[in-house]
């Protein structure tokens, strides 16, 4: 089975540009063919679908995810509005309850998509509500269990997105710590970065929309680069276990060959 993660797309309305310089749904619509070629049997957007929870924004990101050929699972993000992104995509269908989440159980591997949201906070939250469902969900696993939600449970030496302060950290660790998930796979940090927590590997996949560098420039000024979108792909096999890897979606230069010889590789 392979799970695909994209995230942050943060589409704006349409005819506008994210931060006045990006075309957000030019940039979800380009990356969609290289998800679609990766042959997924589902794919997992683990928020800030769109930029500010509002209904054009949802209509125009439905409108392009519509193009995606798999499954898809949503999940919000700080930016999103739970309502509307319900409305948008009324097939999703979660646990019950205010918060956006799933279990499913597929090939002896148990996804579970976790809503970390806190209304008007960038940051994430991770309340007693929220550690009772997912002890439950794990608990009752039968097998390996794959977390996905927003907002990494910690901070991920990213100098900008740490001062985002997660509520719940020593919660979550606790709430894992018995029955600690394959990976827990995160988005909202707009760059490639893992962390072990309580037995388990929390991985920020990169944005579709833009990257935020892990080091600041040498102006110290905080800024986004644009480019270098990516998913993950995840090969969930119960003999061989989960295989994760990093895949471009934008074009990049060759492929060239590597050769023989010392040095290849």
């Amino acid at each position: 089975m392979r799970i695909v993660q994209i995230t942050d797309t943060h589409v704006v309305a349409p005819g506008t540009l994210w931060k006045d310089r990006v075309d957000m749904a030019a940039r979800l619509r380009a990356a969609l063919p290289g998800v679609n070629a990766l042959g997924a049997d589902l794919v997992v957007h683990t928020g800030d679908v769109v930029d500010g929870g509002g209904a054009a924004q949802y209509a125009l990101a439905a409108e392009i995810l519509a193009e995606g050929e798999a499954p898809l699972r949503l999940l919000p993000g700080n930016h999103d509005d739970r309502a509307r992104l319900r409305a948008a995509f009324p097939e999703q269908s979660y646990a019950e309850g205010a918060f956006l989440q799933f279990a499913d159980a597929v090939e002896g591997l148990t996804i579970l998509g976790l809503d970390t949201v806190e209304e008007h906070r960038t940051a994430g939250r991770f309340c007693e509500a929220r550690a009772a469902w997912l002890r439950a969900r794990l608990a009752e696993a039968p097998g390996p269990a794959l977390v996905f939600q927003h907002h990494p449970p910690c901070p991920m030496a990213l100098p900008h997105m740490d001062q985002f302060v997660f509520q719940g950290e020593d919660l979550y660790a606790a709430a894992i710590a018995d029955r600690p998930p394959l990976r827990i796979a995160c988005g909202h940090v707009h760059a490639a970065a893992e962390r072990h927590v309580a037995g388990s590997l929390v991985a920020a996949c990169p944005a579709v929309g833009v990257q935020i560098p892990a080091v600041e420039g040498g102006s110290g000024v905080f800024g986004f680069v644009v480019g270098g979108a990516a998913a993950r792909g995840g090969d969930w096999d119960a003999a061989r276990g989960l295989t994760v890897r990093g895949v471009p979606l934008e074009p990049v230069e060759g492929r060239y060959p590597v050769g023989g010889g010392r040095g290849a590789g």
